[in-house]
C-alpha cells in the first residue's frame, strides 16, 4: 500500500480530527486488531456477535498509527491519544470511501466480474490470463463484500497495471456502491441464476441487482454478459458499453467440440474472434462458459491467443473450488465444498459423472443456503438429479430428507442413501459409507462447513 498522510485519510472518510498536527503516516489498512502492524490504520467493524470499537485500545497499543471511531461509541476511546482517533458517522462507509479514494490514486484499468455462478473461477481465469503480460492485481479467494473489496484494494501499488475483482451480493444497491468505488472498465456478467433468491424474491432482480455494474461504464468501456441467461439477453439493445455475450446457445462467442478427460476440456471457440482451439487444465466442461467470459476479455484488452491459452492451462483454483485430492483409501475427491446453490450443484454432479464413468461414485451433498421458499423443493430436484448421476448419496443438513426424497424419485435404491442432519453426526459414519467408492464429490454451501468431511477422507483417523 503506498503511505498515506493522516490528513489525506480524515478528508477522504470525511471525519473529525481534533488534533492539530498531521504529521501521522498511515502504511497499511486493517480490521482486525490481531493483525494490526505499526502505522496501520485500525477501521472497527461491529456485527451481530462483536463490536470491533472494543479493540480500539488493543490495536493503538500493537502500534496502529489511527483508528476510525463512530462518534455514537466515544466512550470507548476515552483516555486514548487524542491525534489517534478519527471520528467518523459509520465505520463501513468510510472503509467505503477510504477505498474509493485510494483507488483513485491509480490510473489503472479494472475488470469487475459478478454472476450467480462462476465469479470465483472467472476472476481467476482472467487475472491469469492477464498475468501473461500485466502485472495483476485480484481479489484473494471471494473477498467481494463491501469488506473484502475495500482490503484488496488496499493492497494495490505502483507496481500494478491492472486490477481483477469480484463483486458479490446479498441485495439491491451492494453491488452499485461497490462498482463505484471499482469503477471498472471492463464488467463482466457470467449468469444470472437463483443463489439469494430468498432475500430478492425472482431472477428478475437478482439480474437487476447484477446489472448494476453496468451502471458507470461509459461507450467506451466494455461488458462481457452471459448469453444464455435471458434476463441480461433481452436488455441487449439498452445497454451502454460496448457489449461481448458468450455462450453455447448463442452470442458473439460460442464453443463447439467439448471433449472433457482427465487432463481437463477441450473446446472450438467460434464467433467474433475467429475460430481457435483452447484447452483449459480446469475439470468440468460447465466451465467452458467461465473460459469463454475471460477468453472475451482477454481478446477485448488485446491480448494473443497464445497468451490467453498460456494462462488457461496455468490456471489453479483457489482451496475448495473443485480441488482434485485423493482420500486415504485410493478414491478421488472432488472438493467443491466453498459454496453451492442448484446450478452450481448440478454442474457439480455433471462433473463427478464425467469423471466416474465406469466407476462407483458418492456424493456427498450438504445444504444449499439462501434459497428462501424455494428450498425444500431445489433440494428435492437435486436429490432427483443427483440419484442419475451417482451410485450412493449422503445428504447433510436440514434439507437432507428433501434430498433423499428426490433421490428416491429419481430411482436410487433406498439402501443407497444415507442422511445425517449435521456435519458432526455424518462425521462419525462418513469413512465407512464411501470407502468402496472410487470418485466422491463433496459439495454444499459455505455454512455447513463440508471441508471436515474432506479433511477425514483425505487422511486417516
Amino acid at each position: 500500500m503506498k503511505t498515506l498522510n493522516i490528513r489525506e485519510v480524515v478528508e477522504a472518510v470525511g471525519g473529525k480530527y481534533f488534533c492539530r498536527e498531521f504529521d501521522i503516516s498511515i502504511k497499511g489498512v486493517s480490521t482486525d486488531s490481531r493483525t494490526i502492524k505499526k502505522d496501520d490504520l485500525f477501521v472497527p467493524l461491529a456485527g451481530p456477535n462483536f463490536d470491533g470499537h472494543d479493540f480500539i485500545r488493543k490495536a493503538v497499543e500493537k502500534g496502529a498509527g489511527a483508528a476510525l471511531c463512530e462518534q455514537s461509541k466515544k466512550m470507548k476511546v476515552e483516555g486514548l491519544p487524542v491525534e489517534k482517533i478519527i471520528f467518523v458517522d459509520n465505520t463501513q462507509l468510510a472503509l467505503l470511501s477510504l477505498a474509493a479514494y485510494y483507488r483513485a490514486l491509480f490510473d489503472i484499468p479494472f475488470i469487475a466480474v459478478t454472476g450467480s455462478v462462476g465469479k470465483t473461477t472467472t476472476k481467476e481465469m482472467i487475472a491469469e490470463i492477464l498475468n501473461t503480460r500485466f502485472n495483476v492485481l485480484k481479489t484473494p479467494g471471494n473477498l467481494n463484500n463491501e469488506i473484502g473489496l475495500p482490503l484488496t484494494l488496499f493492497q494495490l501499488d505502483d507496481c500494478h497495471d491492472m486490477g481483477v475483482v469480484e463483486l458479490g451480493m446479498s441485495g439491491l444497491g451492494e453491488i452499485q456502491r461497490l462498482t463505484n468505488v471499482v469503477k471498472p472498465k471492463v464488467a463482466v456478467i457470467t449468469n444470472i441464476g437463483v443463489a439469494h433468491i430468498e432475500k430478492l424474491g425472482n431472477k428478475q432482480n437478482i439480474a437487476r441487482a447484477k446489472m448494476e455494474i453496468l451502471e458507470p461504464l461509459t461507450k467506451n468501456d466494455i461488458a462481457v454478459l452471459h448469453a444464455d441467461s435471458v434476463e441480461l439477453w433481452n436488455e441487449k439493445d439498452k445497454i451502454i458499453p460496448k457489449a461481448v455475450f458468450f455462450g453455447r446457445e448463442r452470442g458473439h462467442i460460442r464453443a463447439k467440440n467439448l471433449v472433457s478427460d482427465d487432463t481437463g476440456v477441450q473446446f472450438d471457440i467460434y464467433g467474433c474472434y475467429g475460430e481457435i482451439t483452447f484447452k483449459m487444465t480446469l475439470p468440468g466442461i460447465h466451465n467452458v462458459n467461465n473460459a469463454l467470459a475471460a477468453i472475451a476479455v482477454g481478446f477485448e484488452l488485446g491480448l494473443t491467443k497464445e497468451e490467453i491459452q498460456w494462462g488457461l492451462q496455468n490456471l489453479k483454483l483457489p482451496e475448495m473450488r473443485l480441488q482434485l485430492k485423493k482420500s486415504f483409501f485410493g478414491a478421488e475427491i472432488i472438493d467443491d465444498a466453498y459454496n453451492a446453490n442448484p446450478d452450481s450443484m448440478k454442474a457439480a454432479l455433471e462433473l463427478l459423472c464425467q469423471r466416474g464413468q465406469g466407476k462407483k461414485k458418492a456424493a456427498v451433498l450438504g445444504d444449499m443456503l439462501e434459497l428462501g421458499n424455494l428450498a425444500e423443493d431445489a433440494h428435492f430436484k437435486i436429490g432427483e438429479y443427483a440419484a442419475k448421476r451417482a451410485d450412493k448419496i449422503i445428504a447433510i443438513g436440514n434439507f437432507a430428507e428433501s434430498i433423499k426424497a428426490g433421490a428416491l424419485r429419481g430411482k436410487i435404491d433406498s439402501t443407497c442413501i444415507y442422511t445425517f442432519p449435521t456435519v458432526k453426526e455424518a462425521s462419525l459414519e462418513i469413512q465407512d459409507l464411501v470407502k468402496d467408492c472410487d470418485i466422491i464429490l463433496v459439495k454444499a454451501s459455505r455454512g455447513l462447513k463440508l471441508e471436515q468431511i474432506t479433511e477425514l477422507l483425505v487422511r486417516r483417523s
